[in-house]
């Protein structure tokens, strides 16, 4: 029987870190039926059959829990699963769980900050996320939930002191120099704001973006309010403007620059907002990109 199941067991992980969820799940089902209370083989059938929807995997995930109380992975698993299935309350006992018995486990206090907040435990969550971010390093998951949660409680200078140090941490990073930019803006801190989308400028490499960051100088232009500078912006973005804001933008700075003329130019409000949706997409576009290229932030 160990012969077995250890064989089933390498099967089933193999298949599962090929993303052959299906062939791990069947591998590690079969290994059960020589020993239905083998807990790797129960952690491997529940993680696979997660990713298939299978409806007994939360159920083998458990079953592993009461058979390993004392083993953290276990509980994590569990977690995961549960918190997959929108089950918060159960998702957020089995992270707190697998918190206690092993404390500097970085992802399962991820996890954890995470369900305390959605269960409004908003101080307890903030505590677990800084934990983390703590041990994982300032580019990690917890350390960027940290920026996006400040962000959220409308603490904007924490949430700017967050980002910061995401750019210290990876300086090529576009998304968090675009979170140091737009929370610059948020605050009022328009050099601040205007040096990091300079430093988008620089570090973005796909042709035809240059515009985005270029869209946020302009705003900070606009704060100032520099209408000359601005304009100079929005001549550079004309040839590479993916949004057509150009005709707009134009229109809306001869305006404060020269006076109304025979047709009503946009208002501050319909400029700010266009170029808030451009910066919006910019950051649509950055997230995609990281998750299709497995990105630089880590942990």
């Amino acid at each position: 029987m160990g012969s077995l199941s250890e064989d089933a067991r390498n099967r089933a992980r193999t298949r599962l870190d090929s993303a052959e969820f299906a062939e791990s799940r069947k591998a590690a089902l079969e290994g059960l039926r020589d020993d239905p209370n083998d807990v790797e083989l129960l952690i491997l059938a529940g993680r696979a059959g997660l990713e298939v929807g299978a409806e007994d995997a939360v159920d083998q995930l458990r079953r592993a829990t009461e058979l390993s109380p004392g083993n953290a992975a276990t509980w994590h698993h569990l977690g995961e699963a549960l918190a997959t299935e929108g089950r918060t309350d159960e998702a957020d006992a089995a992270f707190r769980r697998a918190v206690e018995l092993d404390p500097d486990n970085q992802v399962a206090l991820t996890h954890l900050g995470h369900t305390s907040l959605a269960t409004g435990r908003k101080d307890e969550g903030v505590g677990y996320l800084a934990r983390a971010a703590s041990i994982a390093g300032s580019a990690s998951t917890a350390a960027i939930s940290l920026v996006d949660m400040y962000r959220s409680f409308g603490q904007y200078e924490q949430a700017l002191e967050q980002a910061q140090r995401l750019t210290d941490a990876a300086p090529d990073d576009i998304l968090a120099w675009l979170d140091v930019a737009e929370l610059s803006l948020q605050v009022g801190r328009l050099d601040d704001a205007s040096d990091a989308f300079e430093r988008l400028r620089d570090i973005e490499d796909v042709p035809g973006r240059e515009a985005y960051p270029l869209h946020g100088m302009i705003q900070v232009e606009i704060r100032r309010p520099r209408w000359a500078d601005a304009r100079q912006l929005a001549e550079q973005a004309a040839a590479i403007d993916p949004h057509g804001l150009t005709t707009d933008l134009a229109s809306f700075l001869e305006a404060q620059i020269s006076g109304p003329g025979e047709e009503p130019a946009p208002t501050v409000a319909e400029v700010e907002s266009a170029l808030a949706d451009s910066l919006a997409a910019y950051r649509r576009m950055a997230q995609e990109g990281r998750q299709l290229g497995g990105g630089q932030r880590v942990g």
